[in-house]
């Protein structure tokens, strides 16, 4: 899933346990405070959730992309591995994502599945 930059946010438990994945799979992580997050700049979202429940901060960012008519991907951990790979890759490769912000809810990393599927991409 190489792409050139991927933007987390900082200091967060989730962002912090995806790191060193991120940091394999494009040129620049970036990772940034809420206050200097610059939605004009990012080209796409993509949003880890688990049974499709969203916090309140995920979904006021990915109200903010939609009205923009930026892409959007949530990929729920907890589906079906192969067809949450085959979507995200096909997601990137038809947006031609090259900045994407990564969002995911904290509880997240305890869920063994999340390990799971970011080490089953390419």
């Amino acid at each position: 899933m190489l792409v050139d930059r991927i933007i987390l946010k900082l200091n967060k438990k989730f962002s912090n346990s995806i790191t060193p994945w991120a940091t394999s799979n494009c040129n620049d992580l970036v990772q940034l405070a809420d206050k200097n997050l610059d939605i004009i700049s990012i080209d796409s979202l993509l949003i880890f959730n688990q049974n499709q429940i969203l916090s309140q901060d995920v979904s006021d960012l990915r109200a903010q992309f939609d009205k923009l008519q930026k892409p959007i991907l949530h990929i729920d951990i907890n589906g079906t591995l192969a067809v949450g790979i085959s979507n995200l890759e096909l997601w990137i490769e038809r947006n031609k994502c090259r900045s994407i912000l990564i969002l995911g809810a904290d509880d997240l990393v305890n869920n063994i599945n999340l390990e799971r599927f970011l080490n089953s991409i390419n």
